[in-house]
């Protein structure tokens, strides 16, 4: 017999992984308030199926109704041969119809031939149609005292919320994979196997947190295997995985940029899996260095003797980057799906991973920018400042050259120099100037460069000086005693 059958639960305490549920049943029975419509929600394998089964026997045990059935008594030894006359289980993939749904309100006029209720379990409830659920909405709002209606489904949201409302809803949880690993192991022991714990982690690992899809793996193990010995080989064989060192190992070379041993390593792995899947276990490994680089955990449903190396990999290169390396692995992943030649197709990608390891971060490449830019900026200022200052120390020569000392003189002592190009000089007085020093400058550098000059003088500097010195207080009373005199300019005697 298959294993998934031969270890059912067949009572609340041998349900894995359920806790809540269990509890708030356990109390319902023991303050004798069971609810006339339960509707279980889950993902495939978490035990909805049997959790409605367990508790039709509660409900119908010859010492019931009870939270723990003896399993003895006809009825119980009836329900669990599925031949019991007041437990009815439907399909609801098959039974879609409101003619269906007529056929149970039909029956639920009548009461129960051999035991206290009679119990309707409509499997996969969300497959009915609309006329159908429509249908149901009177008997499980106001069921008959006798009647009790169980209804699991995977799809939550197709239910309508008046189904939803009229039930006792249980949201069944994933079972963790310690709590699947310990009931492998424990099987295994029942059945004489011995089964290793690597080989348990790995079932556990693989079977979508769903008991019935992790004991169906165990039964094949048990098959594949001839010595009653379960191995971490042979479920990885069974399942078509890349062993876990060889992915490893991809991984590094990508990481180290050598393409040569990565692609080496990637034809080897090839030979006894797809390269889809090769590709499809490194973007899973890259997915936990990410989320062990963020949150310094390991999932705990990793295998034990993979944890040191993830832990090793994220050692390698940032976040970015492995989120980068993510990003093209998922769109690789996506062309091979789309391509008629998945091994060429994953050799390019294998390629374009490990040139990536080359390529520069981000802020590696803005920081370059950023030092370029101001390397560049700073070597335009220092040659400007060059250049000013050259042609000015120029204009000072042809002064001299030219006799021109009181002009050298003022620029010397009496101007500062804010910018000076090829036929453009830009000053600022320090000290009052001569209405025509502006044009006296130009003139004689138009005459001695043979070139027209743009001559500007900024006078702020001196006019505040002369303005300060009006109303200054000894000069002020001057001012007052010739009445229209001001001060227009600032000499220095020497």
């Amino acid at each position: 017999m298959n294993i998934a059958l031969k270890y059912r639960p067949g009572s609340f305490k041998d349900l894995v992984g359920q806790d809540i549920l269990v509890r708030v049943l356990e109390n319902a029975f023991a303050l004798n308030k069971i609810p006339q419509s339960i509707l279980l929600s889950g993902s495939s394998g978490v035990g909805k199926t049997t959790t409605a089964r367990i508790i039709s026997l509660c409900l119908n045990c010859s010492l019931g109704p009870t939270f723990e059935p003896c399993g003895l008594c006809k009825n119980c030894l009836a329900i669990k041969n599925s031949n019991h006359p007041d437990v009815i289980e439907i399909d609801a993939a098959s039974h879609t119809s409101i003619e269906d749904i007529k056929v149970i309100l039909g029956d639920t006029c009548y009461l129960p031939v051999s035991s206290k209720f009679k119990v309707y379990i409509i499997d996969e409830v969300h497959m009915l149609s609309s006329s159908a659920f429509n249908a149901l909405l009177k008997i499980l709002e106001e069921p008959p005292s006798s009647v009790k209606f169980i209804l699991a489904t995977t799809e939550i949201k197709k239910i309508p919320i008046t189904i939803i409302a009229r039930c006792q809803r249980f949201d069944f949880r994933k079972i963790p994979a310690t709590k699947i690993m310990n009931r492998l192991n424990d099987i295994a022991r029942k059945e004489n196997y011995f089964i290793e714990s690597r080989a348990s982690e790995l079932i556990a690992y693989h079977c979508s947190n769903s008991m019935r899809n992790a004991l169906f793996l165990m039964n094949q193990a048990m098959l594949y295997s001839r010595d009653c010995s379960i191995s971490i080989e042979d479920v990885t064989e069974i399942l078509g995985l890349v062993e876990e060192n060889i992915v490893f190992s991809l991984m590094e070379t990508i990481l180290d940029g050598n393409l040569r041993k990565a692609l080496s390593v990637f034809d080897e792995a090839a030979k006894t899996v797809s390269s889809l899947s090769i590709l499809e276990n490194l973007l899973q490994m890259i997915q936990l260095i990410c989320r062990f680089l963020i949150t310094k955990e390991v999932n705990n449903s990793i295998l034990e003797y993979g944890k040191e190396k993830i832990k090793e990999l994220s050692t390698k290169k940032s976040l970015i980057f492995f989120s980068r390396l993510w990003r093209v692995l998922l769109k690789g992943i996506q062309d091979i799906k789309a391509s008629t030649c998945n091994d060429v197709a994953a050799e390019m990608i294998l390629i374009s991973l490990c040139y990536l390891s080359d390529l520069p971060s981000p802020e590696e490449v803005i920081k370059k920018v950023l030092a370029q830019n101001k390397q560049h900026s700073d070597a335009c200022n220092m040659e400007n400042t060059q250049q000013k200052n050259y042609d000015f120390d120029k204009i000072l020569q042809l002064l001299l050259q030219n006799n021109q000392i009181y002009l050298y003189k003022q620029l010397c002592s009496n101007l500062k120099l804010i910018d000076c190009k090829p036929g453009y000089l830009k000053l600022k007085a320090v000290s009052q100037l001569s209405s025509s020093f502006c044009n006296d400058l130009k003139n004689c550098l138009n005459q001695v460069t043979k070139q027209q000059w743009l001559v500007t003088i900024d006078m702020c500097y001196a006019n505040k000086e002369v303005n300060d010195l009006n109303y200054a207080p000894a000069i002020k009373d001057i001012l007052d005693t010739f009445k229209g005199a001001r001060v227009v300019n600032i000499e220095s005697k020497e």
